[in-house]
C-alpha cells in the first residue's frame, strides 16, 4: 500500500507544511459533532431569527465548554498513562506503526469526551468541571490512517485462532 500523495498549494515550499493539511480532518469532525445533533439543533423548530441567534449562542458556549473539559480530560489521561511506559522490547512497542513520540489516534473527539465528563459529573452529583483549552503543537509528520479489516477477514482470523486453541488443547490432553 502506497502512502504517497500530493497537496497542491500556492505557498512557497518553505512556508507549506503538509502536515497542517491533516488538521483539516480535525475541523471537519468538529463540524460533524456540532451539526450531527450533539446539541439537538435538528430538533428545534424555530422560525424567529432572534430565537435562533440565542440558541446558537448557547450552543456555541456549550461547545467551547465541552471542548475545554474534553481537552483537560485528555491531558489528564495522558499524564496517567505516562507512568505505564512499556520497555522497548515489549511486543506492543515492536508492532507500533506510528512514530514513537506520536500519540495514538483519538477514539473520541474532545467535544464528545467533554460532554461525557459533564454528564458523568451530573449523574454523580459532583462539581461540574470548568475545563481548560490547551494548545497543541502542529503535527510535524503525517501518519496515514490504518484501514480496518473487513468483517469477513475478522471472522477468518477468529476461526484460525480457534483452530490453534483446539490443536493446543488436543496436544495437551494427548501428552
Amino acid at each position: 500500500m502506497s502512502t504517497d500523495g500530493a497537496v497542491l498549494t500556492d505557498l512557497e515550499p518553505e512556508q507549506a507544511e503538509v502536515s497542517w493539511y491533516g488538521m483539516r480532518t480535525w475541523a471537519e469532525t468538529g463540524f460533524k459533532d456540532f451539526k450531527r445533533g450533539l446539541w439537538g439543533w435538528h430538533h428545534s423548530k424555530m422560525l424567529e431569527a432572534s430565537c435562533v441567534e440565542r440558541l446558537w449562542l448557547a450552543m456555541a458556549v456549550a461547545q467551547v465548554w465541552t471542548l475545554s473539559v474534553g481537552c483537560q480530560a485528555e491531558v489528564e489521561q495522558g499524564e496517567e498513562r505516562r507512568g505505564e511506559l512499556l520497555p522497548a522490547q515489549h511486543i506492543a512497542c515492536r508492532r507500533r506503526k506510528r512514530p514513537a513520540g506520536q500519540p495514538p489516534p483519538r477514539r473520541l473527539s474532545c467535544v464528545v469526551r467533554g460532554r461525557l465528563g459533564l454528564v458523568a459529573a451530573l449523574f454523580t452529583a459532583s462539581v461540574l468541571p470548568c475545563g481548560r483549552l490547551l494548545p497543541q503543537a502542529w503535527p510535524q509528520t503525517i501518519t496515514a490512517p490504518s484501514k480496518l479489516p473487513r468483517p469477513s477477514e475478522l471472522r477468518q482470523r477468529e476461526r484460525k485462532r480457534e483452530k490453534k486453541r483446539r490443536a493446543r488443547a488436543r496436544g495437551r490432553t494427548a501428552a
